[in-house]
């Protein structure tokens, strides 16, 4: 193995001091523009790789981010979220490591551990429950960054993943052809993005004094087709599927004697089927909250240098498909 090139190489082999080098590749100090050249040529001849986790703690800085994992009260809502929560996890993993920086675990019930945590931002994908340590956090003065949750700290980043905005434009699209009532398909448990949903119904629906529905359905999904031929049998002549499941959903309708979308119109939120929504023409609004973690760096640029809170939306799509007039 080949040794690691130091300062004290390039000082010898360039002639100069150990201080002349470190000013040369760090662009600072009063060195003669073909000083710093020929330094910087020389720190390239020889391979010289600049330690940037030496840098980051001289800086004060650690070079890691904390992700905040959420916990689930039943097994069913721990397989429901587990693929959401693993590519939330990898989108940040891969984007932590393209900036140099690592990712600590930490999970939400545990805010003590962030008394030894070595961190510049602590990520909330999904900011729920306590909010235990969201409070540390902000106790300890570490920047946070948290999606549809609005971090009001002079060191926060809200990002807005679109939910809202997506709900609103879904309900557009049924109105405009011609849906009047229209029913509401969501998971059961309170979990942040299905409230966002919810809570974007019932204000639309609201202000266009319509008539909604509102069927909840379980993590295991056993009773999705049961909620659903109820709000078919209550005269439903549309349905927002924001619990996804766009596909099963249309299977079922078909399987019925209502023609789509004649008689009942369907639209879905997708964050992880959208192909096989297109393949079937289910319209669908996808969402991309694992762009957050880009987000997370594109916004701070140097994690810890965050001042006063800054809003970030992440974009969204409306495909059309078929199940739309």
């Amino acid at each position: 193995m080949s040794r690691t090139v130091t300062l004290k190489d390039i000082a010898l082999k360039a002639g100069v001091s150990t201080a002349a080098i470190s000013q040369a590749l760090n662009d600072r100090g009063n060195l003669r523009p073909e000083t710093r050249d020929r330094i910087k040529a020389v720190a390239a001849e020889l391979g010289y790789v600049p330690n940037k986790y030496a840098a980051a703690l001289r800086s004060g800085r650690t070079m890691s981010v904390g992700f905040v994992m959420a916990e689930d009260a039943d097994d069913d809502s721990a397989k429901r979220w587990a693929l959401h929560r693993t590519r939330q996890l990898n989108a940040l993993v891969r984007a932590s490591a393209a900036h140099g920086f690592t990712v600590t675990v930490l999970p939400e019930s545990r805010p003590d551990l962030l008394a030894g945590a070595h961190i510049d931002v602590l990520y909330f994908p999904d900011a729920h429950g306590t909010h235990a340590v969201l409070r540390e956090a902000v106790a300890r003065g570490i920047p946070i960054v948290a999606n549809d949750l609005l971090i009001d700290t002079d060191r926060g980043l809200s990002i807005r993943t679109g939910y809202d905005a997506a709900v609103r434009a879904g309900l557009d699209l049924l109105a405009a052809g011609g849906a009047e009532r229209i029913a509401f398909l969501v998971d059961e448990g309170g979990h942040p993005r299905d409230e966002i949903g919810e809570t974007a119904y019932r204000a639309w629906m609201t202000v266009r004094g319509l008539d909604g529905r509102i069927a909840r359905v379980d993590a295991g999904r056993r009773s999705l087709n049961r909620r659903l031929r109820e709000v078919v049998d209550a005269g439903a002549d549309a349905v927002f599927a924001f619990c996804e499941e766009g596909p099963e959903i249309y299977l079922q309708l078909e399987a019925t004697s209502l023609v789509i979308p004649r008689d009942i119109q369907l639209i879905a939120l997708c964050t992880t089927e959208c192909a096989l929504n297109s393949r079937l023409g289910v319209t669908h609004v996808c969402v991309h909250p694992e762009q957050a973690a880009e987000a997370v760096f594109e916004t701070l640029g140097r994690i810890g240098g965050l001042v006063g809170t800054t809003v970030v939306d992440l974009p969204w799509e409306l495909v059309r498909g078929s199940t739309t007039r």
